[in-house]
This record gives structure tokens, sequence and C-alpha cells, in this order.
């Protein structure tokens, strides 16, 4: 049976739900294409505008291409912040990456667009071995516009372990080449749950950072006794997520420390007290009220992002479960 993308209905109830728990009012829309989503009449700027008015600090993951078109009512409905994936500079390279479906010249524009409206903005870009010599290129742009660049490693999955081992490239040599010899000042955020970050600080403006998984303790439950723990870089309480079936989770490597969300909706003392039997060595309300809610609110991509010359996509979401379009052939000539 194929999923639907979240009800308007559900998504606020899961917001009240959790404002109710005493959860980060920060929400962030994303996985997939949050821009595809609709409910009847509504569209995505209205789910952003709804949880602004309940007190909510809303932002967006997109991969651009449509954001041509949603720029200026996003901005309008309040949205805080929006990141999205710009893995080359190249428009052949932008193509091949999004498994062959991705305009460079529609998405630039789009990007335009946002900043234009005041919008602030975030890139993210997975680096990946032979394709980073553009990164100079990139940062420009980021001085420019005094934006922010997050720099990615390749994540290992059981289903990408090879394209991983071939392409896998450290971020310190490229931020040693491409990004200290524009740096001003260099900082680090330490998060007592997730991954701590280098930011390093652009003389002419904006910013570059790094998610460091490698200084994560995996140690600890519940990443003890994850069967990933040596490969993942993700880092446990970075999120809560919901997807289109009503689960709940908290990693993508840890689908079973999840459960279905829809009995608990308008039952936020049941809900905190199943987290308590979930989450037993971790505080509760600390874990609560510092990670952010994050939604992927439909089932369905218009991308299926690759790695160069790959025929399989690198989606963390499910393959099997959400629906992407057929990965194009190759255009590098592998």
């Amino acid at each position: 049976m194929s999923l639907s993308p979240l009800s308007f209905a559900n998504i606020i109830s899961i917001a009240e739900t959790w404002h109710a728990i005493g959860g980060a009012l920060d929400v962030e829309i994303g996985a997939l294409e949050p821009l595809l989503w609709r409910d009847g009449e509504r569209r995505i700027h209205d789910v952003v505008a709804a949880l602004t008015q309940r007190g909510y600090t809303v932002s967006l993951t997109t991969n651009g291409h449509l954001l041509e078109r949603f720029a200026e009512v996003l901005i309008c409905a309040g949205l805080s912040l929006i990141r999205t994936s710009w893995h080359s500079t190249d428009p052949v390279l932008f193509r091949e990456i999004s498994g062959g479906h991705g305009e460079y010249e529609q998405f630039m524009r789009g990007v335009t667009t946002a900043l234009a409206g005041g919008i602030r903005m975030a890139f993210n870009r997975v680096l990946m071995r032979g394709f980073t010599d553009d990164l100079g290129e990139q940062i420009g742009f980021i001085e420019r516009h005094n934006s922010r660049l997050k720099l990615y490693t390749l994540l290992w999955t059981p289903q990408s372990a090879a394209m991983h081992d071939e392409l896998f490239q450290r971020f310190e040599p490229v931020v040693e080449r491409w990004v200290m010899p524009r740096t001003r000042h260099v900082t680090t955020v330490e998060k007592e749950q997730g991954r701590s970050r280098t930011q390093y600080h652009l003389t002419k403006g904006g910013m570059v950072e790094v998610k460091r998984g490698d200084q994560f303790d995996r140690s600890v439950s519940p990443c003890a006794s994850c069967a990933f723990k040596d490969k993942c870089d993700e880092g446990f309480g970075d999120y809560v997520r919901v997807d289109p079936r009503l689960h709940l989770y908290f990693c993508y490597m840890r689908r079973d420390l999840g459960f279905p969300i829809a009995e608990y909706l308008g039952r936020p003392e049941a809900l905190k007290q199943r987290l308590r039997e979930m989450l037993l060595d971790m505080a509760v309300e600390s874990f609560l009220a510092k990670t952010p809610l994050r939604f992927t609110v439909t089932p369905f991509c218009n991308f299926n992002c690759r790695v160069p010359g790959a025929a399989q996509g690198w989606c963390m979401e499910e393959p099997g479960e959400f629906i992407y379009p057929k990965i194009r052939p190759t255009l590098l000539g592998r």
C-alpha cells in the first residue's frame, strides 16, 4: 500500500502534543522534498504559517528545484531558514548527483529569489573524493551573500558500503586547502547530545561549518548496542523525526528505536511516558527541551540523489518505502 503525505491535521496535532510535553519549539521540515507536499488546497507554506502562529521557529530543507515558486510565500509565512543541498557548482555534475533530474539554472533562480527576499539560507554539501575542486567558487558565493555552507562526509549505510569506500572524503584536507586561507577565526559549538560543530568564520562574510560525528561518544546507550556504531556519522539526539507513516524515531540507523505516534496524539502524558520507557539512560525532560522536531511530510521526492556514476541513490530514507524518480544513466561516461 502506497504512503500518503502527512495530513495537515496530523502535523498540527503532533506539534501541539510535542509542545505539551515540553518539547523544543523548533520544527525542521525536511527529507525527501517538502515543497511537493499538499493536503487538499493547502501547500507547505500553510504548514509553516500554522506552526509559526503556535510559537514554533520553523526551518525547511529542500533540494531547491521548486524554490523559485515557493520562496516568497514561505518568507511571508514566517519561515526562519531555508536549507538546500548544493553539492556542485558544475551544471552537469549537479544533474548527475540529482540522479539526472536537477536543472542547475532552475536551482540557482530559486536560491537567488530566496536570498533577494531576505530569508536566511544554509547550503549543505556532501564531500566526495575527486569532486571538490569547485569549492573556491562556492565559498565565494557564501562570502558575497553572508550565508552558511555546511560540509558533510558521505554517510555510510549497509546499502551504500561499496560507493562509500570509493568516494569517502575526509573533511580535514578539504578545509585546509579551501577554507582556512579564507578564514578569520574558528569556533567550536559543543553539543550535550548530537554532534558538535566546528565553524570557520570567513574573512569576507559567511561561515563554513562541519559536523563532528567522529567526536560523538558511542560507548553509551543507545549507541553502545548499535551494530553500525563503528561506521556511523549520525549523532543520537540530533532530531526527533516523524515520517509519513506516523512513525517517530531518533536515528536513521536505529529504526527499531521508534514507535507509531498516532495513538499518542492529544495524550501528552502518555507520550512522555513512552519516551521515558525507550530512553531509560537519558534525562528525558532535557532531551525534549533541546531536540528539534523534524517532519518528513511527503513520502516522495523529485530527485534521486547518488554519488557520481552510481545506479543507486544515497538517500537515507528507506528505499521501497518511499517514492523516487528512476535514476537516469550517468552523464560522466563511467
